[in-house]
C-alpha cells in the first residue's frame, strides 16, 4: 500500500506537470492599475480566445491630455490583438496603465499572455509633402492659440491652428485655472482689511517711474479717496491698480504699456467668456501669488480646461471655419519681402507641411518650462539649478520651438533669464493637479511650523520653500473649505481617495491625528493651527505679514488635510518682444510684419515674477487681441 501511494502521487504530479492549460472563458474582465493620477480601471470583453472590446470604466487622468490614448490604445488593442500597442507621446503613465490593465484581463480570462504581448505593427511613416493656405495661421492650440482662433473666425476668416501635441489646451489645461480681473461688484462681497488698506496707500505713494507710472498712480490715488469718501463697502480694485501690483512684483522689470494692456483687457475678457458659455463662481479668491482677492474660477468646469472646452465648443457650435493640424510641429517661419507669410512644419507621421496664410500669422507655443537646456541655459534667478532633478508643471511639448524659430528671423527676446518656480507642486511629478483647496491655506513645514506670509511673490515662497527641511513642506486645509466636489473630486477631478493611496495627501479628523499620519510635529503643528484660527477671526499683526485670511483659507474644523508640496519650474517670463497690438519686433525695435504674439511665448508682460493668476488673462487678452489683429492684417 505504501508503494502504491507513492506511485500515485508520482503519477498526479506527472499528470499536473503535462497537463494542458485550461481552455479561456468568454466573458468581461475587469483590471486596475495605476495611472498618472490615480487608479485606471478597465473592462475587456473576450469572446473566442479573442480581444473583442476595450473600455476604460473609470479614472482620474487629465482632460483632454488622456482623451487620445483613451480611444486610441483599446482601438489599436482590438484591431492588433495585443496589449503591446504604441503608447501616446505626453501620456506615458497613462498609457501603460491601460496596457497593463488589460494585460490582466487576458490573463483572468485563461489566454496565452505571451501571444498578447506581441508588439503591435508601427504605424506607417509617411513620405509627403502638404501644402495649405487659410486667411489666419496660428501656430499653437492652447489658451492663447484657442482665442486667437476664435477672434479671427468672428471677423469671418478661415483658421488653421497648428498643434504640436496631440491634444489641444497646451499649459491652459493643466493650470489651476485662477483668472485676474479687477471686479468690484464681486470684490464688494469680501470685507476689506486693515493689511489691505495699507497696501493700497503704500502704491498710492510710490514715486513714478516714468510717465505712465505717474498717470496709474494718479488714478489709483483718485479711485482710493473716492471710495473712502463714499464709505464703501468691501474691497477696492481696479484695472489700474491691478497693473500697478503687477509691475512692482515683476520688479519693474516688465513693460508697463503692456502690463496695463493686459489688465485693463481683463474685466472685458472675463464678460466675453461668460457670453461664451462659461460660468464664473460669484465669488473672487486669491490664488497663490495672486497678491489680492481679485482671482475668479469657473464653477462648470475643472481647473483652466475650462476655457479651452469654452473655446472648441463654441467654434463647433457656431461652425467657425477653424481647422486644427494635430501632431506637427512648426520648425521655421516662411518670409518673403521681409513679411511672415507662414511656416513650415513636420508632422510625427513623417508629413512636411507648408502652410501659408492670406492675412496675418499668430506664434503663441508658449514657454520653455519643459526644456532643461533652454533653462540651464538662460537662467538668472535659481543660479544654474533647474537641471533634470527640478520638474515642471508644464506639459512635455512646452520646449520654447517658438522663441527659436523667432530668434531666427530676427525677433528680439527679452527677459529670457527671468524663470519662475511654483511653490505648491507634487513633488513626484511637479504638477499641481494634486491640491485640494486654495494653494494659500498655511505652509507648514515637518517641524509644523509656518516659515512664510502665503500671500506673498512666488519666487519668495519658493526659495523660503527649498530652504526647509528636504524642500518640501504641507498646505493644511480641512473638510469644509476644501475644493472637492460631491464624488470625491479635486479641482482637477482627481480622487481624494486615489491621493490618499498615493501619500500625496494625508488627513485626519484632529490636528493630532493628522500630524501622526503625515509625520510632523505634533505639538507644533496643533500650536500653529491655533494661532491661524485666532488670526482669522481677527486678521491683525501677522507674525509673517499676512495681510487677510480669505474664507477659504479657514480652518474651522476636522477633518483636517496635509498636502505635500515642493517648487517645480513653472512659468519663463522671457520669449519674443510685442508691443501693445501684439505686433512681434525686431532687434531693432521695428515690426516684423504680418507676425503676431500673444501667451508665454512673449516676454515684456510679467518682469522677474509672475503674479499668480496673471498667466490666463495674459494669454486669452492678447491672444484675442493678436487674432483680431492677424485678421486685420493686409500687407502693403
Amino acid at each position: 500500500m505504501k508503494t502504491k501511494g507513492k506511485f500515485t502521487l508520482v503519477a498526479l504530479a506527472l499528470l499536473s506537470a503535462f497537463a494542458l492549460p485550461s481552455a479561456a472563458k468568454d466573458g468581461t474582465y475587469q483590471a486596475t492599475t495605476m495611472g498618472r493620477n490615480g487608479d485606471v480601471t478597465v473592462q475587456v470583453t473576450i469572446q473566442n480566445d479573442k480581444i473583442a472590446d476595450v473600455k476604460i470604466l473609470e479614472w482620474s487622468e487629465t482632460h483632454p491630455i488622456a482623451d487620445l490614448p483613451a480611444v486610441q490604445l483599446p482601438a489599436d488593442m482590438v484591431k492588433y490583438q495585443t496589449s503591446n500597442v504604441d503608447i501616446v507621446s505626453g501620456a506615458t503613465l497613462t498609457s501603460f496603465a491601460i496596457r497593463n490593465a488589460v494585460r490582466d484581463c487576458v490573463k483572468q480570462a485563461g489566454l496565452d499572455v505571451k501571444a498578447f504581448t506581441k508588439k503591435a505593427p508601427s504605424k506607417p511613416v509617411l513620405i509627403t509633402n502638404v501644402k495649405d493656405e487659410t486667411d489666419v495661421l496660428i501656430v499653437g492650440g492652447g489658451g492663447a492659440g484657442l482665442s486667437a482662433a476664435v477672434a479671427a473666425a468672428e471677423k469671418g476668416k478661415s483658421v488653421i491652428v497648428v498643434e504640436k501635441a496631440h491634444f489641444l489646451g497646451g499649459d491652459t489645461c493643466v493650470a489651476g485655472g485662477g483668472y485676474n480681473a479687477a471686479d468690484r461688484a464681486l470684490e464688494m462681497k469680501q470685507e476689506m482689511t486693515e493689511g489691505q488698506r495699507a497696501m493700497v496707500e503704500k502704491f498710492c505713494r510710490e514715486t513714478p517711474r516714468n510717465e505712465l507710472h505717474s498717470k496709474l498712480i494718479g488714478m489709483v490715488q483718485k479711485q482710493w479717496e473716492e471710495f473712502k469718501a463714499k464709505n464703501e463697502k468691501g474691497l477696492f480694485d481696479s484695472p489700474e491698480y491691478h497693473a500697478l501690483q503687477s509691475w512692482a512684483a515683476g520688479d519693474y522689470v516688465a513693460k508697463l504699456d503692456l502690463v496695463y494692456e493686459m489688465c485693463r483687457m481683463s474685466p472685458a475678457t472675463l464678460k466675453t467668456l461668460a457670453d461664451m458659455g462659461l460660468k464664473w463662481d460669484d465669488y473672487t479668491t486669491q490664488y497663490i501669488g495672486a497678491l489680492w482677492p481679485r482671482s475668479h474660477k469657473a464653477s462648470n468646469y475643472k481647473s483652466g480646461v475650462g476655457f479651452i472646452d469654452t473655446y472648441i465648443n463654441l467654434i463647433k457650435t457656431k461652425n467657425y471655419p477653424v481647422k486644427y493640424i494635430m501632431q506637427t510641429r512648426a520648425t521655421d517661419f516662411i518670409v518673403e519681402n521681409g513679411r511672415v507669410v507662414g511656416i513650415k512644419a513636420k508632422g510625427d507621421n513623417g508629413a512636411n507641411y507648408e502652410l501659408r496664410a492670406k492675412n496675418g500669422v499668430v506664434l503663441a507655443t508658449g514657454g520653455f518650462s519643459a526644456n532643461v537646456d533652454m533653462r540651464q541655459k538662460y537662467d538668472t534667478i535659481w543660479d544654474k539649478k533647474l537641471g533634470e532633478n527640478v520638474k515642471t508643471t508644464n506639459v512635455p511639448a512646452i520646449t520654447g520651438d517658438g522663441i527659436v524659430m523667432a530668434e531666427k528671423i530676427g525677433a528680439n527676446l527679452i527677459d529670457m533669464g527671468l524663470i519662475q518656480l511654483l511653490s505648491n507642486t507634487d513633488p513626484a511629478t511637479g504638477a499641481t493637479n494634486h491640491k485640494l483647496g486654495q494653494s494659500t491655506c498655511i505652509f507648514v513645514n515637518k517641524d509644523g511650523k509656518r516659515f512664510v506670509n502665503e500671500l506673498g511673490r512666488r519666487d519668495v515662497l519658493s526659495k523660503a520653500a527649498l530652504a526647509q527641511e528636504g524642500g518640501v513642506f504641507y498646505v493644511i486645509t480641512c473638510e469644509s473649505t476644501n475644493w472637492v466636489d460631491k464624488d470625491g473630486r479635486n479641482l482637477y477631478g482627481i480622487k481624494v481617495a486615489d491621493l490618499l493611496k498615493q501619500k500625496k495627501v494625508f488627513k485626519g479628523d484632529t490636528i493630532e491625528e493628522l500630524a501622526k499620519n503625515a509625520g510632523i510635529n505634533a505639538a507644533n503643528l496643533k500650536a500653529t493651527v491655533e494661532a491661524w484660527q485666532a488670526f482669522c477671526k481677527n486678521p491683525k499683526n501677522d507674525p509673517f505679514g499676512r495681510a487677510s485670511c480669505e474664507a477659504d483659507t479657514a480652518l474651522p474644523a476636522g477633518p483636517y488635510y496635509a498636502t505635500i508640496m515642493t517648487p517645480s519650474v513653472h512659468h519663463t517670463m522671457g520669449g519674443v518682444e510685442i508691443n501693445t497690438k501684439t505686433q512681434v519686433l525686431d532687434t531693432k525695435g521695428n515690426v516684423i510684419p504680418g507676425l503676431f504674439a500673444a501667451g508665454e511665448v512673449t516676454g515684456g508682460i510679467h518682469g522677474s515674477n509672475r503674479v499668480g493668476a496673471n498667466a490666463i488673462p495674459d494669454a486669452l487678452n492678447f491672444g484675442r487681441l493678436a487674432g483680431q489683429m492677424a485678421a486685420d492684417y493686409q500687407a502693403k
